[in-house]
């Protein structure tokens, strides 16, 4: 039996999380969410997702440095995580994926596609019935 890919998405806008949500489980996606990076970094230790979508400028915790903590700890260093700003000068630690938000939401899912079907044992969009 095929199960759904767990995406943690984490944003300080509660907009962005509402639109990503719907475009996440349409996709086929259980989604969890959270509101800053100490947020992402507990729900993330909790749930061990399959995708982690972050936001980059977030209070308490930023993107930048929930990557940080995500890449030390052994149980999270393996999970795909895509970085997301709407800041042009964001340099992503190496191996990171880094999208821009311009609002093409369209980009934005096909990389969530791209995340979730490569190299990692687990769920991917394709398996989903």
């Amino acid at each position: 039996m095929n199960t759904q890919p767990n995406v943690l998405l984490i944003d300080d806008d509660a907009d962005l999380l509402e639109i990503y949500t719907f475009a996440l489980e349409e996709m086929g996606c259980v989604v969890t969410t959270a509101h800053d990076g100490l947020e992402g970094l507990e729900r993330a230790l909790a749930l061990h997702p399959d995708l982690i979508l972050t936001d980059v400028h977030m209070p308490r915790m930023n993107g930048l440095e929930l990557c940080c903590w995500l890449r030390a700890d052994e149980r999270l260093r393996g999970t795909p995580l895509i970085l997301h700003s709407s800041e042009n000068a964001i340099i992503a630690p190496r191996g990171e994926v880094f999208l821009h938000k311009d609002g093409d939401l369209s980009r934005l899912l096909a990389q969530v596609r791209r995340s979730l079907g490569g190299g990692r044992d687990g769920p991917t969009l394709a398996s989903v019935a």
